[in-house]
């Protein structure tokens, strides 16, 4: 009984060992949610509902609307999906709730960017218990027609409708923070203590819109950036273009910069609790940030559209920030990656965000082990194993 026992604790000792994490986590992607049309932000309620919010897709139209990446057709397909959380980490069924939300859409691009990029639904957050949607604009606000007015605005998802909060992009023509020309584009929001922080793409700034009175009020505002490549390619500042916004759990925020044209690498910076029109960059060295999200230790992961800058293809990748200041790829080759949630381990991204014909995805990235770790695992399983066969044997025969 003793070798027995013996036995017994080196199995389950083998199997301890086996789900101790490695020094060095391997990444594996699955499909979680499929079929939508420039899939955008997402965000997840309190019962685990992962929502996206979807730009919508190209039709052919004879209304047209001038954005920043050219003409484009004005329509009403942007929505707001949702996948129900199912077992094991596994998607629930998928539907969308909300319909028929106002958007413009780009024609076809060729390669290597390809897809039909459109502007509408851009990010979804909770927020004291209620959704909201923030649409897009890419445009000075003062061009908006009767059919585009809707854009540029924050909006409390009621049902199947929306309710109009707050229109962000009015907020641009009137005070422009920035001081450059007048331009705005609300990219992505996240739930602070005092309201929702929303990220003005197309104005250089962060602002603060408060979802009961509907008040916007500026919290930073980012300057130009030197252009290395200046006398090269492009002129001689690059605009700065925040994007991802996220709080961690001790209150913490963090902005990650895009950077407009020539899209340098590593030019992007993340900011932490950034105020005023001078914020200091706490991390650097990025490439073309979308979003920015932090875990529940506080772990801060940076999502990169286009790793060799975008004019080299939108293929990006998940970057997180080490405590001293490193960076660990925890997973690459994304294509066209707009938004980034971390949940109870693992990652959730948008993948093909151009792509308004239904090949836009949403995956879930989650670690495996790695191929010592199954090792240990098969070897602790087949001493457990061993230990209940010499059970078996010794009831048999005492």
């Amino acid at each position: 009984m003793n070798a027995l026992r013996g036995l017994r604790t080196l199995a389950l000792t083998a199997v301890a060992v086996a789900s101790m994490p490695a020094g060095a986590q391997v990444y594996q992607s699955s499909i979680y949610a499929s079929g939508l049309n420039n899939p955008r932000g997402l965000t997840f309620g309190s019962d685990g509902t992962l929502y996206i919010a979807e730009g919508g897709t190209y039709v052919a139209g004879l209304d047209v609307f001038q954005t920043g990446e050219g003409l484009a057709t004005v329509g009403s397909t942007g929505a707001i999906s949702r996948v129900l959380s199912g077992p094991g980490g596994a998607p629930g069924a998928q539907s969308q709730i909300v319909t028929g939300i106002g958007m413009v859409a780009t024609p076809p691009a060729p390669p290597p960017m390809g897809g039909n990029s459109a502007t509408g639904p851009q990010d979804v957050a909770f927020y004291g218990g209620d959704l909201y949607v923030l649409l897009g604009l890419g445009a000075d606000p003062s061009t908006r027609t009767s059919l585009t007015a809707g854009l540029g605005g924050l909006y409390r998802v009621d049902g199947s409708s929306l309710t109009l909060i707050a229109d962000v992009a009015d907020f641009e023509l009137s005070d422009n923070p920035g001081g450059g020309p007048v331009d705005s584009n609300p990219y992505h929001m996240a739930a602070g203590p005092d309201g929702l922080y929303v990220t003005d793409a197309g104005g250089n700034s962060l602002l603060r819109v408060d979802p009961v009175t509907g008040d916007v009020s500026t919290i930073a505002v980012f300057p130009e950036l030197a252009n290395p490549l200046s006398g090269t390619v492009g002129g001689p500042f690059v605009d700065a273009v925040p994007t991802g916004v996220a709080f961690a759990p001790n209150g913490d925020y963090y902005v990650g910069l895009l950077t407009g044209f020539p899209f340098n690498v590593g030019l992007a910076d993340v900011f932490k609790n950034p105020t005023g029109d001078t914020p200091g960059a706490m991390a650097e060295l990025f490439t073309n940030i979308t979003d920015v999200a932090v875990d529940e230790n506080g772990v801060l992961y940076v999502l990169q559209f286009a790793d060799n800058g975008l004019l080299n293809g939108p293929f990006g990748s998940i970057q997180r920030v080490n405590g001293n200041g490193t960076l660990t790829e925890i997973y690459g080759g994304i294509v066209a990656a707009t938004s980034l949630e971390v949940r109870q381990g693992a990652f959730y991204v948008t993948s093909r965000s151009n792509s308004g014909d239904g090949a836009g995805l949403v995956l879930r990235i989650a670690a495996v082990p790695e191929p010592a770790t199954w090792a240990m695992m098969i070897v602790g399983f087949g001493l457990a194993g061993a230990a209940m066969r010499r059970r078996a044997m010794t009831i048999r025969f005492a």
